[in-house]
């Protein structure tokens, strides 16, 4: 276990202990900053065991904030933009193989497309590994189509 030391700056106190004073900021920031505080060896360190047990955090949670703290420093209470999934699944070629298959007749023996069908379509053409009915469902929404 790597044991995180926390030396905060005079600034870096006065600005944690300003976000706690009055509560202008996410509680979850505000919880870290009790954590940060606490765990300045500058004032006294607590252990992980005790931060835990006053704070309502497990252990493991004391410890990835100190460890946020050690490798961002303040940066780590920045907003954090969403990242954006780079392994997207469906993209263009799915919806264009969706959109395609919609305007083709459905199979023989069905009166229209179902939502199953063509998911399972979809993955027996290989345009895509696997996906719902449900996702489906929601390529038509997006694309303003329907079975009906």
């Amino acid at each position: 276990m790597v044991i995180y030391r926390i030396t905060l700056s005079a600034e870096e106190r006065r600005i944690l202990s300003s976000w706690i004073n009055k509560g202008s900021r996410k509680a979850k920031d505000i919880q870290k900053a009790y954590v940060l505080l606490a765990s300045d060896e500058t004032t006294g360190r607590q252990s992980e065991t005790e931060l835990a047990e006053t704070y309502k955090l497990s252990t493991r949670s004391v410890e990835r904030i100190r460890k946020c703290f050690c490798e961002q420093g303040m940066g780590m209470f920045d907003k954090k933009t969403r990242k954006l999934r780079s392994d997207k699944k469906i993209d263009g070629k799915v919806e264009a193989h969706l959109l395609a298959l919609v305007c083709s007749e459905p199979p023989q023996g069905q009166a229209k497309w179902k939502l199953q069908l063509l998911a399972d379509r979809l993955v027996e053409l290989k345009v895509i590994d696997s996906i719902s009915h449900t996702s489906v469902a929601s390529l038509l929404k997006k694309m303003s189509l329907s079975l009906g």
